[in-house]
């Protein structure tokens, strides 16, 4: 065996003495002994499946790491005739970054993977080697692992119909196999996964934001307020430099203010809280009260793992969400219409109650219905109109509700309402009156759910906005509706808000369909830095969370 490696060593010295290729990091395989690829043939072509390789995620990734030694006729690519080669020490600097991805090591055996360096010692051109069958096993055990970071830097570390059935997201196609072949045939391995994060600038502040707090909580974080107090301008006393030191940390006071360890409540004090309740959807109120404490409270670690999270469904998402697009942001109650990077159309929205969730998806909204018909889901029928109707004989009639049957508008009075009739459609006419308002932008999509005007205005005056029954109300549905036509010119301002009060259904296909992207974001970045925290509504973060540790568990059985 030492023969054999003085062979190779020799042969390497002659060929790049005497001006011969030198060999790059990703070429070093190319000497390595027939014995290494028939020996990975062997392994990986076995109906045995290592024992780390277990689950669902364990079976997918094994074929990957078939797939991949097969396009490279086996050959090793990290461990060359029993000695760890250069790509071995770049997986552990790789591998030493997940972390800034707001991805746990653990999950890639990354201490391990150091250690089993450290058995070897060395470098390619120093002593140092495995015993074969145990550099065989590792050889085959990094690529596993390198292929597990790449796919959950691709499509995240877990699905995330497994949080919920009504987020649904259409994953990347990627040949993670083919992506590691091409990155060790051109030596770029760590370029290779770079290339399979989120390209969203979104994303790369969730990183920074992620770096800053980080380092607050290695700093020991931020002090908590006593629940239950109360501090508003003017006031003094030890609690208000408690809050003073917080506001400090978060970045929220700055300059000569936040250096300032004094106990007066003062102006700019007022303004740093208000900055801080802006940050995490609050009224701007510059007055300390029991929610705003409780945000206080959250402690910074919590805020890590919440960044980490949305850095997570970031990875769900579509690689390119359009030069064009509308983004709905549940937590924030929110619409964003994007259009080449500026947000031309910023409005409030009202989303889908706890136990009436609005979905999380992206599709492509194709046409507008003006004067729409609702047509009342059978739920809403089965839970409220009957009800009411049982109570109220004329319920119907002042609610604008008329009866249909296979297309027929019926006389509610001809109805025999003591007997079920499961082909009966009850739908609101158009109107002032209509639950969904003047006008509907449809996304055709398998929730059924779409975003529409509505009559009760007052609701965008709160700041928790989830009222529905899980279609998303727009604040302003004829700017709305003007943008998305602005490409159509015989749809003037005029003619739409005629089309909205005609009381006659009408519909109008965009020449140009549009992106819509549902989300549910509890932290991003502004431009500015500013890190924007919502409340958890629909215990998305919290399932999210559960999931990660069961499979932290999982791995670690």
């Amino acid at each position: 065996m030492r023969r054999s490696w003085i062979a190779v060593l020799l042969s390497f010295l002659v060929a790049g003495g005497c001006g011969g290729p030198q060999r790059t990091a990703g070429q070093e395989q190319i000497v390595s002994r027939s014995g290494d690829a028939e020996a990975i043939q062997r392994t990986v072509e076995s109906r045995r499946q290592p024992g780390y390789a277990h689950g669902d995620e364990g079976v997918h990734l094994w074929k990957s790491v078939r797939r991949f030694y097969s396009l490279r006729e086996f050959r090793p690519v990290w461990v060359v005739d029993s000695h760890p080669v250069s790509n071995f020490d770049k997986l552990i600097e790789v591998m030493a970054k997940a972390p800034l991805h707001g991805l746990d090591p653990r999950a890639y055996d990354t201490e391990q993977i150091r250690a089993r360096r450290k058995e070897a010692g060395g470098s390619f051109l120093k002593s140092g080697s495995y015993e074969p069958s145990k550099a065989i096993e590792t050889e085959i055990w990094l690529t596993y692992n390198y292929l597990k970071y790449a796919s959950h830097l691709l499509y995240g570390r877990i699905d995330p119909e497994e949080i919920d059935p009504l987020w649904y997201v259409t994953s990347r196609k990627v040949d993670l196999a083919n992506t590691l072949n091409s990155a060790v045939q051109k030596g770029e391995i760590e370029e290779a996964l770079k290339q399979l994060t989120p390209k969203n600038e979104q994303y790369g502040r969730l990183m920074q934001a992620l770096a800053r707090y980080r380092d607050i909580a290695a700093r020991g974080g931020w002090p908590a307020l006593p629940a239950g107090i109360r501090l508003k301008q003017g006031e003094r006393g030890p609690n208000v430099a408690l809050l003073r030191r917080h506001l400090a940390v978060t970045g929220d006071l700055s300059g000569s203010s936040a250096e300032n360890p004094g106990e007066v409540f003062d102006a700019s004090l007022a303004q740093a809280i208000k900055k801080f309740q802006a940050r995490h959807g609050m009224a701007e109120t510059g007055v300390v009260d029991a929610r705003l404490i409780a945000a206080f409270n959250v402690p910074v670690q919590a805020r890590i793992r919440q960044i980490e999270l949305n850095m997570e469904r970031w990875r769900w998402m579509p690689p390119d969400l359009g030069s064009r697009y509308v983004l709905i942001n549940i937590p924030d109650f929110h619409l964003d219409l994007i259009d080449n990077g500026s947000n031309a159309l910023p409005m409030k929205v009202v989303v889908g109650k706890t136990f009436n969730p609005t979905p999380v998806f992206s599709d492509q909204m194709t046409h507008i219905i003006f004067s729409p018909y609702w047509n009342i889901p059978e739920s809403i029928v089965k839970n409220e109109t009957l009800p009411a109707l049982q109570k109220d004989p004329g319920y119907l009639e002042r609610q604008n509700i008329e009866i249909v049957r296979n297309g027929q508008v019926l006389d509610s009075s001809s109805v025999d309402w003591s007997v079920i009739d499961n082909n009966l459609q009850f739908r609101q006419r158009p109107g002032t009156k209509n639950a969904l308002g003047l006008v509907k932008f449809m996304f055709p999509n398998q929730f059924n759910v779409y975003l529409h005007d509505t009559p009760s205005d007052s609701l965008f005056e709160r700041t928790q906005r989830s009222f529905s029954h899980g279609c998303i109300r727009v604040e302003k549905p004829m700017e709305l509706a003007q943008y998305l036509l602005k490409d159509q010119p015989e749809w003037t301002r005029d003619k739409i808000e005629a089309a909205m009060h005609s009381g006659r259904e009408q519909t109008v296909n965009l020449k140009q369909p549009i992106p819509v992207h549902i989300v549910y974001w509890t932290a991003w970045v502004e431009k500015d830095g500013a890190v924007q925290f919502r409340d958890d509504i629909y215990s998305h973060d919290a399932k999210q969370g559960q999931a990660l540790q069961s499979q932290m568990a999982a791995d670690a059985a």
